[in-house]
């Protein structure tokens, strides 16, 4: 072969190689909020070595196939070499094909999306089985050409007719591959398709210029390997100072990624979770009692989380408020509880907040009669993460779960929840889901006795049940005359996406986009709550029930949120959730102060003048909703904790975030991203302001590793059932 030809290949593969990461970060820059324009030649460069790798293997499959088509043999019998090459090539496409499907299982929602990233990810593995294909080729043309000396061997070449078949059975398997198991599938990594695309496009079109155009194999061009030779070096070595670019390859579906995680084993030397390289801000690698995510310890004279300093405070500024005080009177001891939820709505988007639009009037109008906490927030984002706070005012961390094949993973029976407290109180508990999603989870309404799905299931096409669930929480209530107080939980579901507008719902501004449906379904869903309030106010009087509103998680649309509009995160805004309580005192109060779901169970549990657990995290907030008061507790932690993650032997704790009156810390431990915020200023938690305030960022690192710490010793989940998997399989 010719060495310009060799030399077009090769430059050919990196031009090609390069297109497609900068087209994988564009397409990244698109989708994720935390990926910026600037770190494209980052994402690149720790890509490069791939590209550089992947361009020198070109050139020898390039050779090889030059190779096979130079030497002078029949037709046929090339034609009939690659037929019976074919199902050995075949066999290894199909176990390819197959391997990506499982590992697509689980991730992506929409079959359409699916088969669409399979078809393309199975085409690039059937591409690239072809090119290394041609040794076998050979091999095999060789042997026919002397089978085919003798008269019985002549008639191999009669194969030719099989091709035909062949490749009409490729296609069949091409089609059916993709689609293997889709309604597991879940995100569809867009970035993933804009790669592969870029590369299969550019590939030939790279080949051809250079071909056709010997003038552009300048200087200029050959230099292109060494660029991206350093620019691999660079994003290797990459400064800490720059370590917002981590973001642009660590933790996305992106090939590069891939590639990163791939190394970063290997380059972990003290095996502490951060690397020295790629601004992983180890500084000491192998060192595994220092490192970024080591907890401080304060006044040691030691840098054990490599912020460049000993940390130097007093703990006691951090402190939770009490679990329980003296119960109030003027209320029944054992009052009617009526508990109503949501699902994905934040403060900010109601009415009560203060939103623009007049999305939750009647939730507005009974707020007046109540107790509005105006900074409350869940733990977590997305709803199997979040309940745990509500229900056992515990992290998901904390919970002890029952392993099964998938998630929501369904609790113990023992575990103390609201609804086993309100059971063992001498309550009727009665719980009204209000999407199917619950009633394969029914543990997460652990101690309600009566799950009262039939208004569930009147559910209409679009997913839009709130006036069943209200008509059939009114007919409880109504008719309730059993000696017990009544504890009735109705979850609502009207608004969670996909969004599409209800018949005679109020349509807001054009009513297209995503938010403008969701607001639409959200005043929709208001009008069978006013009903549900005024239901309750009718039946009982104020010393007789205690009322509760919240959301389990917010939803947000904002430049944070374009395409998830909850989970995946611990922003503020899909953490800050409604919390008002209407009891016969406190009525028409707008109490600041963190408060939040942990809140909860210790503040009806006070009410009902029964003991707190030690393992809650919560405070009571009856001195609050009786005089007034702000929460006492100095600070509240957000978590986002994947507990199958345990099962995969990979880090449980992705995120962790701390949160005062005025400023909130996260740490995104899967990232490498912590900032400093000030929340209230900030909605969109963007502007960090650790180097402006080191030592207060420096304070929080510090709670929140002690907080992590904490949590992870009492970490419950699926840690033990991981364990014995794990053994199950040696």
């Amino acid at each position: 072969m010719p060495t310009d030809t060799s030399r077009v290949a090769f430059l050919s593969l990196i031009l090609a190689g390069v297109l497609a990461l900068s087209v994988e970060a564009l397409a990244l820059t698109l989708s994720e909020p935390t990926v910026a324009l600037w770190m494209l030649p980052t994402h690149v460069g720790v890509g490069g070595p791939l590209v550089l790798l992947g361009a020198a293997m070109g050139v020898v499959v390039a050779r090889s196939w030059a190779g096979l088509w130079k030497e002078r043999a029949p037709a046929p019998l090339t034609m009939v070499a690659g037929l019976v090459s074919a199902p050995a090539l075949l066999g290894a496409w199909i176990a390819v094909a197959t391997l990506v499907t499982l590992k697509l299982d689980g991730r992506i929602a929409t079959p359409w999306m699916g088969a669409l990233l399979g078809a393309l990810l199975s085409a690039v593995a059937a591409g690239a089985i072809l090119a290394m294909s041609s040794p076998l080729v050979l091999l095999v043309r060789r042997l026919l050409a002397r089978v085919t000396k003798h008269p019985v061997g002549r008639f191999i070449l009669r194969a030719a007719l099989w091709v035909p078949a062949l490749l009409a059975g490729g296609a069949l398997v091409a089609l059916i591959m993709p689609l293997v198991g889709p309604g597991a599938l879940k995100v569809l990594p867009w970035s993933y398709v804009a790669t592969g695309c870029a590369g299969l496009a550019v590939l030939p079109l790279s080949w051809k210029l250079l071909s056709a155009r010997p003038a552009l194999k300048t200087p200029l061009m050959r230099a292109l390997p060494t660029s991206l030779v350093l620019l691999s070096v660079f994003a290797l070595m990459m400064p800490r100072a720059i370590e917002r670019a981590r973001s642009s390859f660590s933790d996305k579906p992106a090939v590069a990624s891939h590639l990163y995680s791939a190394l970063a084993g290997p380059l972990d030397f003290d095996e502490d979770g951060a690397l020295s390289l790629y601004a992983g801000g180890d500084c000491a690698p192998f060192d595994a009692s220092r490192g970024p995510h080591q907890v401080e310890t304060p006044n040691d004279g030691v840098d054990q989380n490599c912020s460049g300093a000993d940390l130097a405070f007093d703990v006691a500024d951090f402190s939770p408020g009490p679990r329980r005080v003296e119960p109030p009177e003027g209320i029944h001891r054992r009052p009617n509880m009526i508990l109503v939820t949501t699902d994905a709505l934040s403060f900010p988007h109601t009415s009560a907040g203060g939103y623009e639009r007049d999305t939750t009037p009647h939730l507005a109008a009974w707020a007046e009669r109540a107790t509005v906490y105006e900074t409350a927030f869940s733990i977590a984002t997305s709803t199997r993460l979040a309940m745990p706070g509500l229900i056992a005012s515990k992290m998901n961390s904390q919970m002890r779960m029952l392993d099964r094949r998938g998630h929501p993973y369904p609790y113990p029976s023992d575990e103390v929840t609201l609804g086993t407290m309100l059971r063992d109180a001498g309550y009727r508990t009665v719980h009204i889901p209000g999407e199917r999603y619950f009633t394969r989870w029914r543990t997460h309404a652990l101690g309600f006795e009566e799950f009262d799905t039939r208004a569930y299931k009147s559910t209409d096409e679009n997913g839009h049940n709130s006036p069943a669930l209200t008509e059939r929480a009114i007919e409880i209530i109504e008719e309730h005359d059993d000696d017990r107080p009544l504890a009735i939980w109705v979850h609502y579901f009207d608004h969670h996406g996909p969004y599409t507008i209800p018949e005679g719902a109020k349509t807001f501004g054009k009513g297209k986009s995503s938010m403008e449906r969701f607001e639409s379904e959200l005043w929709f869903a208001d009008q069978s709550w006013g009903r549900l309030f005024e239901a309750v106010e009718a039946r009982w009087e104020p010393e007789e029930y205690v009322m509760l509103f919240t959301a389990d998680h917010g939803e947000a649309f904002d430049a944070n949120h374009q395409r998830h509009h909850h989970g995946y995160n611990i922003f503020t805004r899909p953490l800050h959730v409604p919390l008002i309580i209407q009891a016969p005192f406190g009525r028409g109060q707008r109490i600041e102060g963190l408060a939040g779901h942990i809140d909860v169970l210790p503040t009806l549990a006070n009410l009902l003048d029964l003991e707190p657990r030690e393992d809650w995290l919560g405070e009571s907030l009856v001195p609050s909703l009786v005089a007034g008061t702000p929460p006492q507790k100095d600070v509240i932690h957000s978590l986002f904790y994947i507990p199958e993650a345990a099962k995969r032997g990979e880090e449980t704790f992705e995120m962790i975030g701390t949160r005062t009156d005025d400023f909130y810390y996260f740490d995104d431990r899967k990232n490498g991203v912590r900032r400093l915020i000030r929340w209230r200023d900030d909605p969109l938690d963007a502007h960090d302001v650790s180097k402006e305030d080191p030592e207060r960022a420096e304070i929080f690192r510090y709670i929140t590793g002690q907080r992590l710490q904490w949590l992870r010793e009492r970490e419950e989940a699926l840690t033990p059932f991981a364990k014995d998997a794990e053994k199950a399989n040696e």
